[in-house]
Order: C-alpha cells, then structure tokens, then sequence
C-alpha cells in the first residue's frame, strides 16, 4: 500500500500514563492526553485509570462521524443510513457538491452583476425518509401525531418513541383529530415543558421521570370531567371568531393537578426557597401563597384571608351603608373605611 506524504508526516500521539503507551486516534501535536482528545476541554479531565477511548462522558456519546447526541454512543442513524426518526433504511441521496449551482454575474437576473451566485441544495431533512419527512401532511394520522412531538424531547429519549405513546396516540384519535393533538402538545410544550428539566432522578423527597413521561404528559388528556383542555373550553374550528372559554367544572384550571405532579414540583423547589435566594426576576413574579374560598360547592375560588375560609358573599355577610363593602357582623357594625371615619 503506497501511503501518500501527508499520511507519513503526521505526528504520532502516544498516551504515556497508560500501561504499553497505547497510540491515540489524534494527529495534533499539541493535545493533551490528561484530557479528552476530542473536545479538549478545561474541565475534561479524563479519571485514572484512562477509558479505552480516551474520551469524556459527553464526547463518548457521540457520534464519531458529525457529533450528534446519540443514546449509547457509536455512529448516529444518519451515519448508518437510517432515518432519524423511524429507523428505516435511507434512499441513496446525492452529493452535496453535484447539487451546487452557479450563478454567472452576468446571468444574474438582479441589479448586482458584479458577484457570481451560489445555490446549495437543502439538505437538513436528508437524516429522514420520504414518509416522515411528509409526516404533518400524510394519511397515517399516527405518524403526524408524532411528527408534532419537539426534536429537543425526541433527541432525549434517544430517538425512539415507547409503545405506551404509541397506544396513547392511538386512543386520542379516537376522540379528537390531528390537529386537535397536535395543538395539545404545542400548547402544553411551549407553556412550561420548553424550559424545564426533561428527566429527573428520584430521591428521599420528590419522585423522578424520564423523558418518555413527559411525552406522555403531553399527550394525556385533562382529568376533568367537563372535558376541557387544559381549563379551557376552545372555540369549534368553523367559528374562529369565538374565543375560547374557561370552563366551569375546573374554575379554568385552577383545580386540576399535573401528573404525578411533577410539572410543580419543579417550579414549588423555586418558590420555596428563602427571599434572599431569588433573583430579580424570581422576585417579581413571586406571588405568596393564598387561601382561596371554599363556598357554592368549592366552585366560588375568591381569595381569602386567614381566619375565614369563606368569602363574605359566601358568608352572606350584611352590607354597610355606603353600600360598597360588606361587614363582619360579630366584630364590626360597618366596613373598616366607614369605622375609621
């Protein structure tokens, strides 16, 4: 085998504090082999004993070929011809380079002749199959549930959707449409799932969950029985001038309780913690925790204060004379603003 000048010159990097100084899968003569010789990072000092690879955590789960997260690590499905999302074998997809156009100045059909144009072909869907890639628009209305589901989420549990989210997807269609689901998880994704942990391990004090959980959070339907969404009665498609309703059951919302509630768990670790710990933002949308009214069959929901649980129209309390508040009767003979005067 004939080797070419530039295979012969490169530098030979050996790791001395291994036993036999085994030779590293790097050419660059300024690496560091009390790190990672991938990234070599700051704070990536390798343990001792070195791994095999001589990688850190983070670099040894990915893909040695483009640098994409993978679960394991190893080559990513991109890598191995296999689509992304469902695992299928890819099409043979051009070169890059073959579906790179020209543009002459003078063929330009603009004002600027004085540049030659360049078009490259687009090719970040190229990691999917024709199917998925047509996914929002195709007939299996499964695959266009799932098609909805965020990359950031789908990258968290490794690429692979569970059988539990399949049968969940399924049930749903029986009940509601597409775009209906797929409303769901935008709506529920970008309204607090977007900025928070995706997987949490569970100790002496909260319980943890996976990734795999919080798809199905996304897709679970709303414990209530008056069959809202999220505390909302929303408006039919074929009447967009509506709006959308808070419904009655669930006071909009306010008494319906996350999954396993893990979603506040998260958010009850931030407001618990002492007010010389909150940031600025932290302390402004801090809202001390109230007692809400108990009356008209837990439906009435006005903030109360300690004693009462109980609001005054609840408590049918008389009114004053100037007919604006009402008055405790045991303690007063008048709202507190007509007894101070």
């Amino acid at each position: 085998m004939l080797l070419s000048p530039y295979t012969t010159n490169r530098a030979i990097i050996c790791c001395e504090q291994c036993p036999g100084q085994p030779i590293l899968p790097t050419h660059r003569e300024d690496t560091d082999t009390r790190r990672c010789i991938r990234c070599q990072g700051e704070h990536r000092v390798l343990p001792q004993p070195h791994p095999e690879d001589h990688l850190c955590k983070v670099c040894s789960r990915e893909c040695p070929t483009c640098q994409a997260p993978t679960p394991k690590g190893g080559r990513c499905r991109a890598c191995q011809g296999l689509c992304r999302t469902c695992s299928a074998p890819l099409p043979k997809r051009p070169d890059p380079a073959e579906k790179v156009t020209h543009v002459a100045p003078e063929d330009r059909k603009d004002r600027h002749r004085k540049w030659k144009r360049t078009y490259y072909a687009r090719s970040w869907d190229w990691d999917q199959c024709e199917d998925c890639q047509e996914a929002e628009t195709a007939a299996n209305p499964v695959r266009a549930v799932l098609a909805a589901l965020p990359d950031k989420l789908i990258r968290a549990c490794g690429g692979n959707i569970s059988p539990d989210v399949i049968e969940m997807v399924q049930s749903e269609l029986q009940w509601h449409t597409v775009r209906w689901l797929a409303a769901r998880i935008e709506r529920r994704w970008w309204g607090g799932w977007a900025g928070r942990p995706l997987q949490r391990k569970a100790d002496e004090k909260q319980e943890g969950y996976r990734a795999d959980d919080v798809v199905l959070w996304l897709l679970t339907p709303t414990q209530c029985s008056g069959r809202c969404e999220d505390g909302w009665r929303l408006a039919p498609p074929e009447r967009p001038d509506q709006d959308d309703q808070p419904c009655t059951v669930c006071r909009g919302g306010r008494l319906l309780t996350t999954p396993r509630e893990a979603a506040d768990d998260w958010e009850e670790e931030k407001a618990s913690s002492p007010a010389v710990e909150r940031t600025v933002a932290e302390a402004v949308a801090y809202r001390p925790p109230t007692a809400e009214c108990t009356g008209k069959g837990g439906t009435c929901g006005v903030p109360v204060a300690a004693p009462y649980t109980q609001c005054p129209a609840c408590l049918d309390w008389p009114w004053c004379e100037c007919r604006r508040r009402r008055y405790d009767p045991d303690q007063a003979i008048a709202c507190p603003a007509c007894s101070t005067r």
